[in-house]
């Protein structure tokens, strides 16, 4: 997969440039690895990583932070709690 950082100018929807010159159809720079994509559409305010074969955005899960994970583990003994929850076996 090759990927590619997409950026609004101006209302105007380009790929990122391969060199430091925004010139009038210029080759966009593209990524091997989503690492190296993450830390140049960083740079950008409204970068965005597309998969530059398809044109369609590549979807970035992150794991949870700390209080998300506690969020979680409290919904999940609410729902232990009422009878809803999925991990314990109803029947007993």
């Amino acid at each position: 997969m090759r990927l590619a950082i997409v950026i609004d100018v101006d209302g105007d929807i380009m790929y990122v440039p391969e060199g430091a010159v925004f010139e009038n159809y210029p080759k966009p720079k593209l990524f091997d690895n989503l690492k190296d994509a993450q830390e140049e559409c960083a740079k950008w305010n409204t970068g965005i990583i597309v998969d530059f074969d398809t044109n369609k955005t590549v979807p970035i899960v992150r794991s949870f932070d700390d209080e998300e994970r506690r969020r979680s583990m409290e919904r999940e003994e609410m729902k232990r709690d009422d009878g809803t929850s999925t991990t314990k076996d109803a029947t007993q």
